[in-house]
């Protein structure tokens, strides 16, 4: 009966699931070790073995449908006070689960009764997010739509009550002691809510009445009171917000702000150099630094009068993932949704401007090139990192198996010859006697013509053949010397393909 409910809890994806194998553990005492992705349907069996702590495994949260019945902030700091953290989630009265991860961090689950949108689950835990001041923490479901069809199957999620009994990823409760199993099963049914409950969780945020115009960080910030530490850089921020909304009586109100919402306040000599800077220039909010960072919600903050506006910072760009054929598809997450590019609008910000364009009806503003080129280097770092980043495709789904299946539809499936005489009615001839397949290089042309595959031209043509030992040679033809082409039989799905490397500078398309 526990693993019925487990496995009903933690329901995602069917077609696959991740694997983790702890190899070592660094000193801020995160562990670390081998991720992999299994592409096939999980068992009762395997929930079992996750319970035992005999196999452990991660579950993609959102479904074929993109919807999903679960969310997760993955909080990956060392050392976590996980009391602290579930005091602090009870006060903002978020109905949340704080379980142990297994790196010592904190997974905070949100559960719902029923399969929601998975943009709905995302957007709320950003807006949680943020609030507990953990903005920039990941989030599960990392994606609100799958490209299914693509092979791309998002990003999976270790799961809690590993080895159950004894395990140390165990959900806390509110006195900071360990859950059971059946304990956490009790949690989940005290907080579990409907999809009504979950949009109402972001409504909460966009209530708030003080400073509703401006960035949500500040309003969080100044209701905790700013402490030392960031007391400079929080209060030119508050700077930065009182001049675009009392133009003509900041330096007054940045005198309030600070004696109201700084603890302790800042020496007025101070103050006043904060005011000089902002009235030098007309300054953005600092919104990657400390203490504003921490409670960003851009999303949000977008929408307010006096929030970063629109066009001020680059789409959220995330979750870098190599669909592995020749060429290589790439898929980049733009605001949580997958954009489909090839390396070349990945390289070129233009053209990846242009397929947000036609994919998402989305227009991201331009970055400076060295900025735009950072960001891409960075993903590509985090995808090396992510062993289920790359996705391996099946042979035929490559430009190579795509070749060697015309090929073989030509030699197999067209109306053959009868004898050699027929070849020059464009048709293949099969001599068995030496197991050969022979027809004319322009005919076989015609034919990837005709299907639009339009890949590889002529040499390129000839030097697959070569690969499964093709040749050209020439037969005497009514009385004519015609050349073509020599192929062995052969069978696609038995086909070991090579990899070609073409000379420097020709493109292999």
């Amino acid at each position: 009966m526990s693993v019925d409910k487990f496995s009903a809890i933690f329901d995602g994806l069917k077609e696959a699931y991740g694997t983790f194998k702890v190899e070592n553990k660094q000193a801020n005492g995160k562990n670390t070790g081998r991720a992999g992705l299994v592409r096939q349907p999980r068992t009762k069996d395997l929930w079992e073995k996750h319970l035992q702590g005999k196999f452990g495994i991660g579950i993609i949260p959102i479904n074929e449908d993109n919807s999903c019945r679960w969310g997760c902030i993955d909080i990956d700091q060392y050392p976590l006070d996980h009391k602290a953290l579930v005091d602090n989630i009870a006060k903002l009265e978020f109905p949340m689960v704080v379980c142990r991860s297994k790196s010592g961090g904190a997974h905070c689950f949100l559960f719902t009764k029923d399969w929601v949108p998975a943009v709905d689950m995302q957007k709320t835990l950003q807006h949680i997010s943020a609030a507990l001041g953990y903005s920039g923490s990941e989030i599960f479901p990392k994606q609100i739509k799958l490209h299914l069809d693509r092979g791309d199957v998002g990003n999976f999620l270790n799961l809690p009550y590993f080895n159950a009994e004894e395990g140390l990823r165990y959900a806390i409760k509110d006195d900071g002691s360990s859950a059971t199993l059946e304990e956490f099963f009790e949690l989940y049914d005290q907080r579990v809510i409907d999809r009504d409950e979950l949009l109402g969780l972001q409504s909460k945020e966009k209530a708030q009445e003080f400073m509703k115009d401006g960035p949500p960080c500040l309003q969080i910030l100044c209701q905790q009171k700013i402490s030392e530490g960031g007391r400079n850089n929080g209060l030119f921020n508050l700077g930065v917000y009182l001049r675009k909304a009392f133009p003509d009586s900041y330096e007054t109100e940045i005198l309030t702000y600070n004696a109201t919402y700084l603890a302790p306040p800042l020496p007025l000599n101070e103050v006043n150099l904060v005011a000089k800077q902002l009235d030098k220039k007309d300054y953005a909010y600092k919104c990657t630094d400390a203490p504003i960072n921490a409670h960003c919600n851009k999303d949000l903050c977008r929408t307010r009068k006096h929030g970063v506006g629109v066009g001020t910072h680059g789409a959220p760009i995330a979750n870098l993932r190599k669909y592995n054929s020749v060429p290589p598809v790439w898929f980049l997450d733009v605001n949580g949704e997958p954009l489909e590019l090839d390396t070349d609008a990945l390289l070129s910000q233009a053209l990846f401007q242009k397929a947000c364009m036609e994919q998402l009806n989305f227009m991201p503003p331009t970055s400076k090139k060295i900025d735009w080129e950072a960001r891409i280097a960075g993903l590509l770092n985090e995808m090396k990192e992510d062993e289920t980043a790359v996705i391996e495709v099946a042979q035929d789904a490559s430009t190579s198996g795509q070749f060697y299946d015309f090929l073989d539809e030509f030699c197999h499936h067209q109306q053959k010859a009868e004898d050699k005489e027929e070849i020059l009615l464009r048709r293949p001839w099969a001599d068995e006697d030496k197991n050969l397949t022979y027809f004319r290089l322009k005919d076989f042309e015609a034919h990837l013509r005709k299907n639009k595959f339009f890949e590889y031209k002529s040499h390129k043509i000839a030097q697959r053949l070569r690969d499964i030992n093709g040749e050209s040679v020439t037969l005497r033809i009514k009385n004519r010397v015609v050349r073509v082409w020599a192929v062995p039989f052969f069978n696609t799905d038995a086909l070991e393909l090579k990899s070609t490397k073409f000379d420097a500078g020709e493109s292999p398309f």
